[in-house]
């Protein structure tokens, strides 16, 4: 697993491909290309902050170009000032980048489930994963979640039922998304238990009650892996014996029209 998801440290790297080049590409030509990296990771990830940022420095690069090609040639203080910018712009953009790499391999990883909707910052984006469920999720909201309670609590059986859990989710509403809403207040507990396993585990306490609790927990997890998937399951199994009455009326169709033989 790596640093910041559940990927292998491999795929995190890779994500990262074009952050490294632009660290390692310290002399513009013409321009730095940090803002083309912010750009298109704020592209990705859909964060709007993101982008207006990247435009931003974009442009500040372009007004230190502008002012390059004006003193060429020359060792005024503008130039001076010029080559000072140029130092500070890729300071500037390059700690940017690294700052933003966790929640932009977070965020890949969710568009790897289901599809991103544009969030304004990243910061909103973790205040709402952790807000108690007041009001009904969104569905990409509670994958959202659930991603960051399994990143957070260190228990691998946990971690492999929240990854059934969003596995099964993600099933169903492919097939029904009014189903999937349904879900959504049927299963809402679910991350309100995670989090209290979170806060418990946090505590670092061994005594008793946080050993029952913690089982107690885990348990209510596992079940409610279970009881999705049997949830799921009936859904399929509906839409099968569905499709089974269709095709049973279109094959005596055919043999009345004298179509098919017996």
């Amino acid at each position: 697993m790596g640093f910041a998801t559940k990927k292998p440290k491999r795929w995190e790297l890779r994500q990262l491909t074009w952050t490294f080049i632009s660290i390692a590409m310290f002399i513009p030509f013409p321009v730095h290309i940090f803002p083309f990296v912010m750009l298109s990771q704020a592209k990705k990830s859909k964060i709007r902050s993101w982008y207006a940022t990247g435009v931003a420095l974009l442009l500040v690069e372009l007004g230190l170009f502008a002012s390059f090609v004006y003193f060429f040639g020359t060792l005024s203080q503008g130039m001076l000032l010029t080559l000072g910018g140029y130092v500070t712009s890729y300071v500037v953009g390059n700690g940017l980048l690294l700052n933003r790499v966790k929640p932009y391999l977070q965020r890949l990883e969710l568009a790897e489930v289901r599809p991103l909707a544009w969030i304004p910052t990243a910061a909103s984006r973790n205040r709402l994963q952790e807000l108690p469920q007041a009001t009904l999720d969104t569905p990409q909201l509670f994958i959202e979640r659930l991603l960051h309670w399994r990143k957070a609590i260190n228990n691998r059986a946990i971690h492999q039922n929240i990854d059934k859990i969003i596995h099964l989710f993600h099933l169903l509403e492919q097939r029904d998304k009014i189903e999937a809403e349904k879900f959504l207040v049927r299963h809402s507990t679910v991350v309100n238990v995670l989090m209290k396993y979170d806060e418990i585990e946090n505590s670092r306490l061994n005594n008793q009650v946080a050993i029952e609790s913690k089982k107690k927990l885990e348990e209510v997890i596992a079940k409610a892996a279970i009881a999705i998937e049997q949830e799921v399951t009936n859904q399929f199994k509906a839409g099968i014996l569905d499709v089974s009455a269709e095709t049973d009326v279109y094959i005596q169709t055919l043999k009345n029209r004298n179509l098919l033989n017996d």
